[in-house]
């Protein structure tokens, strides 16, 4: 009975977030944690939703508690979905808050496979959260070494990336481009005339 309530509460609080009342669909959320505090997609729910009232700290720590939850046989695209919203939360940081650090520690202490990695990149590139790009470019090390993200377009980045005005050196998304190229995103996803979106690049 408890599950119960907290699915439709969960089902609830999707619902709000989709007609962008984003605290409403946060109490729903917390409700259904209040009826079970294991259930999964209620953690992801609440985090989203804080993301959208600037709740940073609180966003990490909610998708945080949701990945813990997972073990290690969950489907990888939840666990993609967890580890993205981690790094989403964070994008339009300048500093980060006290959350992130421990969420990181465990995030790349899990050691996820490269369908995970290549899920997560994916959704952040779809987003258009290149900051966040750039965070995992200073980890790639620590990341999979079969990494691939075929799937992934950089027209975005080329086009109406954020990156600009945030105070990225231009030989940072160099290397953030040369980076994704190197583990499988196509050069031809920038566009159909590649020098017009360079020039657009060093233009801006």
């Amino acid at each position: 009975c408890s599950r119960d309530i907290a699915v439709l509460q969960c089902n609830k609080s999707t619902a709000l977030y989709n007609l962008r009342k984003w605290r409403e669909a946060m109490f729903s959320a917390y409700q259904s944690l209040h009826w079970d505090p294991k259930y999964v997609k209620a953690y992801y729910r609440a985090g989203h939703s804080l993301i959208m009232l600037s709740d940073t700290c609180e966003a990490i720590s909610m998708f945080h508690k949701g990945l813990v939850l997972l073990n290690a046989s969950a489907d990888r695209t939840q666990i993609a979905d967890f580890v993205a919203g981690i790094f989403i939360s964070v994008n339009d940081e300048r500093v980060f808050p006290p959350t992130f650090p421990p969420a990181y520690d465990y995030i790349f202490s899990a050691r996820f496979d490269a369908l995970v990695w290549q899920a997560v990149i994916e959704r952040l590139a779809q987003k258009g959260k290149w900051r966040s790009c750039l965070l995992l470019l200073s980890e790639k090390k620590e990341l999979p070494t079969n990494l691939r993200v075929n799937q992934l377009s950089l027209k975005n980045l080329f086009e109406t990336s954020e990156l600009y005005g945030h105070g990225e050196k231009m030989q940072e998304v160099a290397e953030l481009v040369q980076w994704l190229i190197s583990i499988g995103a196509k050069v031809e996803t920038i566009g159909v005339y590649l020098l017009h979106a360079v020039i657009r690049l060093c233009i801006k």
